[in-house]
C-alpha cells in the first residue's frame, strides 16, 4: 500500500515547475495500476516520487512494505563494477544467497560471459537484460515499472516474464509504459495524473482511451531513452 498525505509536489520539467500533486491525499491500496497521464513527461517524476526516490515539496508518502528501484529505466545500471560485483551487492543488502542469485542472473542472460566485465564496457542487450533480472533477485512488496518490458519472443523474454509474473503476484504493481498491450495484460486500473490530482479509475479501458499512452520526448523532440518510440507506433 502507498498513501499520500497532503503531499505538493512541483517537479521542475522542462525548466518550469510542473503542478504534479497540489495537496493530494490519497490511499493506493494494494492492486495493479497503469499510470497514465496526458503530459507523459509527468510520469517519471512521479514515479520517482510514489517510489521513495526523492520527497515531496511537501507533505508524506507512506509505503507499507518494500519498493522495488524502477524497473526497466534506461541507463539504471552502469558504473565500474562487474555484473558479479553487482550482484554480490544487492545479495548483501537484501540478505540473499549470492551463489544462488549468481545462478538465476546467469541462467537467464543470454551472454552470460560478460559477468566478469565491468558494466560499463557490456554490450547494449546484456545490459538490459542485467537490468532486468537483478530487479527480480529480491522479493518486494510493490514494484515499479518505469519503460517497456522485455518483449522480444525469445528464451530471455520467456524465462523473465515467468520470473516477473511469480514475483507481482499478490503484490502491487505501477507500471508506467508506453505499451497498451503490457497496461492491459499486467493491470487492472489506473493511476492518473490529472492538473494536479493522482486519482484511482477502476474503467483501464474508458482511461486508456482518454489518456493515450505515448513517449516522453526530450526537448530536441527526440523520443526518450525510456520509450522506443518505434515499438509504440507500431502497438495495434
Amino acid at each position: 500500500m502507498i498513501a499520500l498525505e497532503n503531499v505538493f509536489d512541483t517537479p521542475l520539467i522542462g525548466g518550469m515547475q510542473y503542478p504534479l500533486a497540489l495537496d493530494v491525499n490519497l490511499a493506493i491500496p494494494p492492486g495493479r495500476y497503469a499510470l497514465v497521464s496526458r503530459d507523459p513527461l509527468a510520469r517519471k517524476p512521479a514515479i520517482d516520487l510514489l517510489a521513495g526516490l526523492r520527497p515531496p515539496a511537501a507533505g508524506r508518502v507512506w509505503r507499507l512494505g518494500a519498493c522495488s528501484w524502477p524497473v526497466g529505466r534506461a541507463g539504471f545500471i552502469r558504473g565500474k563494477l562487474t555484473g558479479r560485483q553487482i550482484v554480490a551487492l544487492i545479495a548483501r543488502i537484501y540478505s540473499l544467497d549470492y551463489k544462488f542469485c549468481l545462478y538465476i542472473v546467469e541462467e537467464m542472460m543470454t551472454f552470460p560471459e560478460f559477468m566478469d566485465e565491468f558494466i560499463e564496457h557490456w554490450i547494449v542487450t546484456a545490459r538490459q537484460e542485467f537490468g532486468y533480472i537483478i530487479t527480480l533477485l529480491p522479493q518486494f512488496d510493490i514494484y515499479v515499472i518505469d519503460g517497456t518490458l522485455p518483449y522480444r519472443k525469445d528464451r530471455f523474454n520467456l524465462l523473465w516474464r515467468a520470473l516477473f509474473e511469480e514475483r507481482i503476484s499478490g503484490r502491487t504493481l505501477i507500471l508506467s509504459t508506453v505499451r497498451v498491450s503490457e497496461a492491459n495484460e499486467f493491470c487492472d486500473a489506473a493511476l492518473v495524473l490529472n492538473r494536479g490530482k493522482i486519482e484511482i479509475e477502476s474503467q483501464l479501458d474508458e482511461i486508456l482511451r482518454e489518456f493515450p499512452l505515448r513517449p516522453a520526448f526530450d526537448d530536441s523532440g527526440r523520443g526518450s531513452v525510456d520509450s522506443p518510440v518505434d515499438d509504440q507506433l507500431s502497438e495495434p
